[in-house]
């Protein structure tokens, strides 16, 4: 109830903001709904056409944001929940999409429309901070079950990180920065085409010494990532057209505690991605496309005792796709496409080889009846070498109510199947203060996702969205104590055992109050619960609202943003006894552009020094960055 009063409450005030702002004629303004997206569907589709509701995040909102890492960028968009500070190094470890954690395999991490792994040992590694932000040309955010195109682990919802490409001029620039706790960052770049040939490199290197779940006085800790990322492409023809990317990165962490223990982590990935694309003159489109991905780790010790598991070995992802669209009428756009993964697993706690083959379909249809109406039907059906078969639908529904007024709904299946951990490690693996053993007997996990929402555009000034949500999740795999004990600790293993929901309403209002200044509001109400202990879900706040202001004075080449969120209280653990207090977090940019090619900035997070609500866990306090730009 309190978090539908203060939904009652923030829609009073935006009513109040609506009704004293005067509306210029513009093109696109700040709604951005004429910006083309292709996640939701795997076909393009103007932002404010897309029949599935879609977020996006520009390269104007990145440049504008005082965030360091993706995570603290995604962390502005309603539904989705980041506890994590904002420095590179930082793992968003508790990052959640409508109640459900990403790093758990819940969400789905994309680049350039391809599943991304490496970001946590043993899960599912979806690792959000796993690309520089400069390398960013837009991040595409879909809500809800989407295994009907993606299959496991779009279970909650996908975000497709979308790469910058080769201009049509050449481009070359370079940014340095440097802030508190020895954060220094550097990307150096290229871009251009010669003749049918088209190319852009991106080079970055980033050091802290804050460590994967923050900063701690207790220890040490040394974080360096240098990545390269290469974008080919050739045009054969003038709608045929063959890419390259090419991505190598090497990952170093060094931790040195007061007790004298040294850990040290070192990951290098190796990606190689081919694509062939091509339109035909009925209007028809095929695309074929894969990538070769490994992921090399060694994780030790020196100097301890216990308490530590070494991991080395590899990871190998090999995958192939092909999609064929074509459109069957003035009304239907008809899209199939087959799928092949395979997944390699050669390090000491786990050897084993699993694959995927998949076959999608979709009907995108286009009706005018009293007013004109959308229909995407689809299926998908996932052969997995572990667990058999599984087939997903999803239909979704766009009904344009009005010249300015949309509303949308679907209803979707989504799957997950366990993680490496859960499933494959051959011998018990110590974590912290208890031992876990896997259990080759999992069943995958099931869901049934619902949303309803509607999309105001108010003059070409404002854009309010409402969206009401529910996701039904069957057999989650949880953690569960054992009678086992080694070495005086006791074992944990997993089972299917939980039945939960998620369920609440998002809401989001962006305006241009008036000439130049910008404002973003974003508000979400969660009801996350295990259905089996009527238990809130941890880290599962009923309220989170957040806020940004962009002030863009060309006159003076400045650009300011003062953005805060707030996050309500949670529980800690599943029995519901501990609890943080409700908390904000407040950060403040400053842009100035010195010269046509040269920008300067100044940026502050965690201006306040907020403790996240758990003042008796050690937080890295305020911490500022100064950049400095060229780009020629």
């Amino acid at each position: 109830m309190k978090g539908l009063r203060f939904l009652v409450v923030l829609m009073w005030i935006m009513s109040l903001v609506l009704s004293r702002m005067g509306w210029a004629e513009e093109e696109e303004g700040v709604t951005k709904l004429e910006k083309v997206v292709v996640t939701a569907t795997r076909t393009p589709h103007l932002l404010k056409d897309v029949p599935v509701e879609t977020v996006v995040i520009t390269r104007e909102d990145i440049e504008k944001s005082s965030a360091q890492t993706i995570s603290d960028l995604l962390g502005y968009t309603p539904g989705i929940f980041v506890r994590a500070e904002d420095t590179p190094g930082a793992s968003a470890w508790r990052a959640k999409v409508r109640g459900l954690d990403f790093n758990s395999g819940y969400g789905l991490v994309l680049i350039d429309g391809q599943r991304v792994k490496g970001g946590g040992m043993g899960e599912y590694g979806i690792g959000l901070n796993q690309i520089p932000l400069e390398m960013i040309e837009r991040i595409e955010i879909v809500k809800g079950p989407s295994s009907v195109l993606y299959g496991s682990d779009a279970l909650a919802g996908v975000v497709n990180i979308i790469t910058k490409s080769a201009p049509e001029k050449p481009n070359f620039g370079l940014e340095v920065a440097s802030g508190t706790h020895n954060v220094n960052i550097a990307d150096i770049w290229f871009g251009g085409k010669l003749g049918k040939l088209g190319v852009y490199i991106n080079a970055n290197y980033e050091e802290s010494e804050c460590g994967k779940y923050g900063y701690r006085s207790d220890r040490k800790e040394d974080y360096y990532r240098d990545r390269l990322d290469a974008k080919f492409s050739y045009d054969f023809a003038e709608d045929v057209k063959l890419s390259l990317g090419i991505n190598v990165e090497d990952w170093d962490r060094e931790r040195e505690y007061e007790s004298g223990v040294k850990r040290y982590t070192d990951k290098k990935k190796y990606r190689v991605s081919p694509g062939l694309e091509a339109t035909f003159e009925d209007g028809s489109m095929l695309k074929i496309q894969g990538y070769w991905y490994d992921w090399d780790f060694d994780n030790k010790e020196s100097g301890g005792t216990s308490g530590f598991t070494p991991l080395q070995g590899d990871m190998y992802y090999r995958q192939g796709e092909f999609q064929y669209t074509r459109p069957l009428t003035k009304i239907h756009l008809f899209t199939v496409g087959s799928e092949y993964l395979e997944e390699e697993l050669d390090y000491n706690l786990a050897h084993e080889t699993i694959d995927t083959k998949s076959f999608y379909f979709q009907d995108e249809m286009n009706f005018l009846l009293w007013k004109p109406f959308s229909v995407v039907l689809g299926g998908r059906l996932d052969d997995h070498s572990e667990f058999g078969s599984e087939f997903c639908p999803k239909l979704s529904l766009m009904l344009e109510a009005a010249e300015k007024t949309k509303i949308r709904a679907s209803v979707g299946r989504g799957f997950k199947s366990p993680t490496i951990r859960q499933l494959y490690y051959e011998t018990p693996f110590q974590h912290g203060n208890h031992w876990i053993k896997s259990n080759p007997d999992l069943d995958a996990e099931y869901s049934v996702g619902y949303s309803l929402g509607i999309e105001q555009v108010v003059g070409e000034k404002c854009l309010l969205s409402l969206t009401f949500f529910r996701n039904d999740l069957k057999d989650k795999v949880v953690s569960v104590e054992t009678d086992e004990v080694i070495e005086g600790i006791p074992v944990n293993t997993y089972e299917n055992v939980k039945d939960v929901h998620t369920q609440g309403v998002e809401m989001n209002f962006r305006a241009e109050i008036c000439q130049g200044l910008t404002g973003v509001f974003g508000y979400t109400y969660l009801d996350a619960e295990d259905e089996g202990t009527n238990k809130d879900l941890t880290y599962s706040p009923e309220n989170t609202f957040s806020a940004r202001l962009t002030y863009d004075y060309k006159l003076w080449g400045l650009i300011t943003s003062i953005g805060t969120r707030y996050t309500d209280k949670m529980y800690k653990n599943s029995d519901n006894t501990k609890e943080t207090d409700d908390y904000f977090l407040t950060e403040a940019k400053l842009i100035k552009k010195l010269t046509k090619y040269a920008t300067i900035s100044v940026e502050a997070n965690n201006i306040f020094d907020s403790d996240y609500g758990d003042p008796d866990s050690e937080w890295a306090g305020p911490t500022y960055l100064t950049r400095f730009k060229l780009s020629f």
